[in-house]
């Protein structure tokens, strides 16, 4: 499936970094784990060349600290790589999935097992207690929506989402769940 986008593999191999630089933004050392550059986006007000765009290297996300830039995306702030390219190239973020994937050469297929494998999850890890039990290297509590489900975890854990952002992508986890339910029990 070529229009098959893992985006925990995007955001694991794909540097803020290094994709912020490809957009010609000079960044520069805050301290151990920022760094401070003039906002590329092209939601920044025209002549404002204060140091407002900052990338937190050990998270692998970016911020505009501009009220003004925040304002032309509707009160968000930041995001991570794969919402850094949407945001510049007025797309999707699937299709900004694409492009990086395209861009880096990751191999990206529609089967979930490999696409674990290729994103380098440490299989040492253990699920904590109060995670539901692990089929093989699986979760099924989601059933066929697993990559759908792990997604929208990602997107809820997100630290530049308001609280109301966070509680939309659980209320979502919560239908997708029922859903699974739904199909187990044959009412669909």
């Amino acid at each position: 499936m070529a229009d098959y986008v893992d985006f925990k593999t995007v955001k694991a191999e794909v540097s803020v970094e290094d994709v912020a630089a490809r957009y010609g933004v000079a960044l520069r050392r805050v301290n151990g784990s920022h760094e401070r550059g003039k906002c590329p986006l092209p939601t920044h007000p025209p002549g404002d060349d204060a140091k407002s765009f900052s990338i937190n290297v050990s998270k692998q996300v970016w911020i505009c600290h501009s009220t003004a830039c925040a304002k032309g995306r509707r009160g968000k702030k930041g995001g991570d790589v794969i919402e850094l390219v949407a945001v510049m190239e007025n797309c999707s973020l699937r299709d900004a999935g694409l492009k990086l994937a395209s861009s880096y050469g990751l191999e990206m297929n529609g089967d979930t097992e490999t696409a674990k494998a290729v994103s380098r999850v440490d299989p040492k890890n253990e699920a904590p207690a109060n995670q539901p039990a692990v089929i093989g290297d699986r979760d099924d509590r989601y059933g066929i929506y697993d990559p759908l489900a792990e997604w929208i975890e990602l997107r809820a854990a997100n630290l530049s989402f308001s609280p109301f952002e966070k509680s939309a992508y659980i209320a979502v986890l919560g239908q997708i769940e029922e859903l699974v339910k739904a199909e187990t029990r044959g009412e669909t």
